[in-house]
């Protein structure tokens, strides 16, 4: 299964757009909050693809969305969230512990704005950067995963 993820929309779709329209075989797209409602209206204009999103620290904390969750692709286990309860900025550990206590191979978390994937005891990292006010030298960004039979590819595109 191919996956576009996005995070810190912060209000503007129109690289997220850009994204989807880029990627047509994406089946689903992740959203890592900031601005989760973002993936709402997402979801209506791309009603083909599956949205998967979780609320970050910029988003309204009255509403129902979950700050994490964790799914499965392809036998492949997913601990997605936006990462500001786990001090990413700081520290990978702490999210490391609670992918493990998630039987999670993989991580998806972003916050930072930094785009960046990394290994670590057997679990992989994903932060596709904020696709719509990077920080640092490079531009916008997202990952695109590609999913199949226990097996992850990712990549990082720059807007």
């Amino acid at each position: 299964m191919k996956v576009l993820v996005i995070s810190d929309t912060h209000g503007y779709i129109s690289n997220a757009r850009y994204a989807i329209d880029k990627n047509p075989e994406a089946e689903m797209v992740i959203h890592l909050g900031d601005y989760c409602k973002d993936a709402v209206q997402l979801s209506k204009l791309y009603p083909g693809i599956i949205f998967e999103f979780v609320s970050g620290n910029c988003d309204n904390r009255s509403n129902a969305v979950c700050t994490e969750k964790t799914i499965e692709i392809e036998n492949c286990r997913i601990f997605m969230t936006h990462g500001h309860n786990y001090s990413v900025k700081l520290n990978l550990r702490p999210i490391l512990k609670r992918a493990e206590e998630e039987n999670a191979r993989l991580v998806l978390f972003g916050h930072t704005h930094i785009a960046g994937i990394d290994k670590e005891d057997n679990i992989l990292l994903i932060n596709p950067g904020s696709i719509s006010q990077s920080r640092g030298s490079k531009p916008e960004s997202y990952a695109v995963l590609d999913i199949s039979e226990g097996k992850i590819k990712a990549d990082i595109f720059y807007v």
